[in-house]
């Protein structure tokens, strides 16, 4: 079965916390910090993956960018 890209990341993420070497207090401080910044990541990636505004405005972008590119950017706006 094929994992998620956002359960793979979440994954990654666990076990770079864990292997972490701090002193002290200290390492359970930053594993907090490391968990709450991927959580708001994974929040954040999660919301623009499913909001079709700001999907459509990606989309609409690259399709732009790769019709540019392959005119070779001539059409002289520059």
């Amino acid at each position: 079965m094929k994992e998620s890209g956002l359960t793979d990341l979440s994954r990654r993420v666990a076990v770079a916390l864990q292997s972490t070497k701090l002193p002290g207090k200290q390492q359970g401080a930053s594993a907090l910090e490391y968990i709450v910044l991927a959580a708001a990541i994974i929040i954040i990636v999660g919301w623009l993956a499913t909001d079709t505004t700001v999907r459509t405005t990606l989309v609409t972008a690259f399709q732009g960018l790769f019709t540019d590119a392959a005119s070779g950017g001539a059409d002289g706006g520059g």
